[in-house]
């Protein structure tokens, strides 16, 4: 009984890509929101050279990524549901539609927050703007 059971929700179309990684999203975008990681060792968090230049870049990658995070979660999860509705079985063109959002979400994020980070800082990690020296550098 155990084996058939777990075996159902396995092969179940809601048991799909899109759905469980909207709830993954929701869950880090929430987590980082409201436990942001301490410091650039931290085990979680969004890593990337351009967010790991100083801890101003670190907080900013993360307080955005995090609310990115969230909002896809807002679009994979009711696509994820959607797909789990129309699909009886987990066929191969479910299995491509629900993947495919996925990927597209994770790198739309990475290069949103990425976008960001290059209109906020510049290259030495300093705020765009802010003063050095008395002298307005924005």
């Amino acid at each position: 009984m155990p084996r058939f059971f777990m075996q159902s929700i396995i092969y179940s179309p809601f048991c799909n890509a899109s759905l469980l990684a909207g709830l993954l999203f929701l869950f880090m975008g929430f987590m980082i929101r409201k436990y942001p990681p301490r410091s650039m060792k931290a085990w979680y968090g969004y890593r990337t050279f351009s967010s790991t230049i100083n801890e101003k870049t670190w907080h900013e990658a993360n307080q955005y990524a995090a609310y990115l995070s969230r909002c896809m979660a807002y679009v994979l999860i009711p696509f994820g549901l959607l797909m789990a509705l129309l699909f009886k079985t987990q066929t191969d063109a479910f299995l491509y539609l629900t993947i495919c959002p996925v990927i597209f979400c994770a790198l739309l994020m990475t290069g949103m927050t990425e976008w960001h980070l290059l209109q906020v800082f510049d290259e030495d990690g300093e705020r765009k703007g802010d003063k050095k020296d008395g002298v307005d550098v924005g």
